[in-house]
């Protein structure tokens, strides 16, 4: 009824080899590997980074430690009364080594209008405040920071009346 195909060598039957196999699924791994790591950099140049605020906070930082609110003769520790005069906002800067206070936090920090900040002096995460005229002056400047973006946080140990301070700036 059915007549069966004589064999020869040259016609025989062969299923997929494992070497075939290992050549395949190598060529497949490393193709979706290759796209994988390559991907991502067709994309990069059109996201945004946060390199920029972490210099900006962290400079911001040092330029107050260092100058705006330094006494002439210990960069590390704040004079108090030129703190109290940055912080308590009314506009007048009298002796102290800064054009603008925390009235207008933007133009005494040099920032530009698309960067935001946050300045405060904390102590034990709580806002410090310093004695001026018998009125306390809340070490606190600036908006504060929105919870749906990335905040950068620059942090400096300080020595402000005697006892070690965080001034703590937050840019967005």
């Amino acid at each position: 009824m059915f007549k069966k195909e004589k064999e020869t060598p040259n016609s025989s039957r062969r299923a997929q080899t494992s070497i075939d196999f290992v050549v395949g699924m190598s060529v497949f791994l490393l193709t979706v590997a290759f796209v994988v790591a390559f991907l991502p950099g067709v994309f990069e140049p059109f996201t945004t980074s946060d390199e920029g605020d972490v210099l900006t906070a962290d400079r911001t930082a040092s330029l107050l430690v260092e100058q705006l609110l330094a006494e002439p003769t210990n960069p590390g520790a704040p004079d108090p009364d030129c703190t109290a005069e940055f912080f308590d906002a009314d506009g007048d800067v009298g002796s102290c080594r800064f054009d603008a206070d925390a009235a207008d936090l933007d133009d005494a920090l040099g920032l530009g209008p698309a960067t935001a900040a946050n300045v405060t002096v904390e102590e034990n995460g709580t806002i410090h405040s310093l004695d001026r005229g018998g009125s306390p002056v809340e070490l606190r400047a600036g908006s504060e920071p929105p919870e749906s973006e990335n905040v950068v946080v620059s942090r400096r140990v300080v020595l402000l009346d005697g006892e070690e301070r965080d001034l703590v700036v937050r840019v967005w």
